[in-house]
């Protein structure tokens, strides 16, 4: 553009160093973001976790043992969007606590891969089978 005899504009270097900038930006941005959106999937399975711990508690209080599978409890299985709908809890008469093992959904993308999150009641923590998971997603 030619204004008063002067042509004004942005120079090709001052593009570049903009595009640059912007670049490093989105390599910063960009795993944070997945991260955050892989953490927001993984509550979804620690939100079940307490539902399934409050049906335990109930169904121990009534039978002297806790539940070996979900379905028995009064809380039955929710249709996960995130995780196989299976999720396999391990507990019964002999046990002295349970467990609950989400698996993530098979072919889902994800920079995380795939992997499970696994819950104990007798230690009441959360872990998985990937040490990135356990970093990055999980409750502390």
């Amino acid at each position: 553009m030619k204004t008063g005899g002067r042509l004004r504009g942005f120079t090709l270097i001052e593009l570049l160093v903009v595009v640059l900038i912007i670049g490093i930006l989105a390599s910063v941005g960009v795993p944070q973001y997945f991260k955050v959106v892989e953490k927001g999937r993984v509550a979804e399975a620690v939100a079940y976790t307490g539902t399934l711990r409050r049906a335990q508690e109930r169904y121990c209080l009534y039978r002297g043992s806790y539940a070996g599978d979900a379905n028995v409890m009064d809380t039955g299985v929710p249709k996960f969007k995130y995780f196989d709908n299976a999720a396999t809890v391990t507990g019964g008469a002999a046990a002295a606590g349970w467990t609950v093992v989400f698996t993530r959904k098979a072919g889902a993308p994800t920079a995380y891969g795939a992997y499970t999150v696994t819950f104990n009641s007798l230690t009441g923590n959360f872990s998985s089978n990937s040490a990135n998971a356990i970093n990055d997603l999980l409750p502390k």
